[in-house]
């Protein structure tokens, strides 16, 4: 009976010891894949419960299996008296692992609303070794004879070489096989509950049972880009909707995403603290990719801000918290990249279609005044506001979906997002000036695609290039050659440099990738117009 606990003990302990080696890998970069039944463990792993005293949790329970591990091997080694110690000590570390487990099932059930399926396999692991614990402090039995000891730990020998082979196995594929979890939209009561918050940063008609919240990082061009939409609706329905903006910084370990996003949400959010958010948001788009935090500090005088008290707040990292509110929300919402966009429950990723934006939105002020009483809309007097009053449930798109106990995606898996999903997908290749110029010189010569504004093309170009903006190269990639080499570029002035993996240049070069082109033919070049016109080379207007 005992041998059979040992050897119980020892192999739920390589189990948990697996299951907590990958999360913690898994949760020491937001990019990294994670194998998950459903979006549970995403949320998780984004909440402020993820890590304690500055380390994740998984480390905590890595550590917890492997001296319950190491233990269970002790004991069968030990004298009398020792082993009596080792089981007692596998007691007090089970009945903690145990109670932890309690509490994170608590949290995950009456905070999160999410289930993770490795935290629930952890909970079950530690719940056995707990029972099999308190039987072997109930019926202990004497210490075996030598030679049964030594068959003994012969076997558990063999037990970790057969867990070793299946850990490492089964690494490798989950590695493989683990996707940044795609957007899914989350149930409504969710996205009523944490879509919005009463001190939510909002403007247009705060009374308005039609709701538009984006979630933006101020690294991100792709968000820069999306600011257009944004504009164009609020001179269009600024007196009839209300609009929230969420942060969701993509800052990563990974230098490809945006280490100065989180910072400068933090910043932005000192500035409302003095009434000058939606300031801040503006400049701050307008002011990629300078956001360092001395940047963001001497912004102080454009803001009109008390720079005392501005700079007071960003050192102290007292919005941080509130920054991680937000992602945390975003991410329980269905939010997996920037910019998203939600009108009323229906998610948009990526830069909006304004056309097809401004019909959502019409269909919904239409569908509110039609079932407000008497056929009225609501209110629309309010006066823009910088803090929305408290929230109220959004709006739902159609009659069906109120059959529909989730909201829907009107546009998913747009490549221009800017997500760690873009970072992991085929990257085209960076040239320099030199590798462009012998491009630009060579029979045939390399096809060279502005993907900035019109505009911005009309001021200058690179001679014979042609103009594709980055928000139309999801319609026009098909009329690009795809046996001739295509180098995309963009200013190299201002925000969206070419080094950014979420730079409108490298995610031109992602869509051609995405629809067969050959990775040798697709290129970008990264100086942009700002090195070519360094280098003296033939810039037409």
């Amino acid at each position: 009976m005992n041998a059979a606990r040992r050897f119980l003990t020892l192999a739920l302990s390589f189990v948990g010891l697996f299951d907590s080696l990958y999360l913690w890998w898994v949760y020491t970069a937001p990019s990294r894949p994670l194998v998950c039944l459903g979006t549970g463990c995403d949320v998780a792993r984004a909440s402020s419960y993820s890590h304690l005293w500055g380390l994740p949790l998984p480390f905590y329970g890595a550590a917890m299996y492997g001296a319950l591990a190491i233990l269970a091997f002790a004991e069968v080694l030990s004298g009398r008296l020792i082993a009596a110690s080792i089981r007692h000590a596998i007691l007090v570390i089970s009945a903690g692992g145990f109670a932890a487990s309690l509490v994170l099932s608590g949290i995950e059930a009456f905070r999160l609303h999410a289930w993770c399926a490795w935290c629930v396999l952890s909970a079950i692991i530690i719940t056995l070794v707990f029972i099999l614990a308190v039987s072997g402090i109930r019926r202990p039995s004497p210490s075996p004879e030598s030679a049964v000891a030594l068959n003994a730990v012969r076997g558990q020998f063999v037990l970790f070489l057969i867990a070793l082979a299946i850990g490492i196995l089964a690494f490798v594929r989950l590695e493989h096989s683990g996707e940044f979890a795609p957007a899914k939209p989350a149930a409504l009561s969710i996205l009523d509950a944490r879509l919005v918050r009463p001190d939510s940063y909002a403007t247009g008609d705060l009374s308005s049972p039609v709701t538009v919240v984006e979630f933006g990082d101020f690294e991100c061009p792709i968000c820069k880009l999306a600011q257009n939409s944004v504009e164009q609706m609020l001179s269009q329905f600024g007196d009839r909707v209300r609009f929230v903006f969420r942060q969701f910084p993509m800052s990563s370990e990974d230098a490809r995403m945006h280490p100065q996003a989180e910072k400068a949400a933090e910043a932005s959010e000192c500035a409302g603290e003095q009434g000058k958010f939606w300031e801040a948001e503006k400049l701050f788009y307008q002011k990629q990719p300078q956001l360092s935090v001395s940047a963001l500090e001497s912004y102080a005088s454009q803001l009109g801000l008390n720079a005392g008290q501005y700079d007071q707040c960003i050192s102290s990292g007292g919005m941080a918290a509130r920054v991680h509110q937000d992602f945390e929300d975003g991410w329980a919402a269905g939010v997996r990249g920037t910019p998203t966009f939600f009108v009323g429950h229906d998610m948009i990723e990526g830069p909006p279609n304004y056309s097809a934006l401004s019909q959502l939105i019409g269909r919904q002020l239409a569908a509110a005044a039609t079932s407000a009483p008497g056929g009225a809309t609501a209110n629309s007097s309010a006066a823009p506001s910088t803090t929305a009053p408290q929230s109220t449930p959004l709006a739902s798109t159609t009659a069906p979906e109120a059959l529909n106990p989730f909201g829907q995606i009107i546009q998913q898996g747009n490549p221009l997002t800017c997500s760690a999903n873009e970072a992991r997908m085929q990257q085209p290749e960076m040239i320099r000036t030199s590798q462009a110029r012998e491009l630009f010189d060579a029979k045939p010569p390399a096809l060279f695609v502005d993907v900035r504004e019109p505009q911005q093309f009309a001021a200058g170009h690179i001679t014979r290039a042609i103009n594709i903006p980055v928000e139309d190269i999801e319609q026009k990639w098909s009329t690009l050659p795809k046996g001739r080499v295509i180098v995309f570029y963009q200013g190299g002035e201002g925000g969206g440099s070419a080094d950014d993996v979420c730079a409108f240049s490298r995610a031109a070069g992602r869509v051609l990738l995405l629809n067969g082109f050959s990775k040798s033919n697709v290129l970008v070049y990264q100086d942009g117009l700002k090195g070519w016109r360094a280098a003296g080379l033939p810039v037409a207007r």
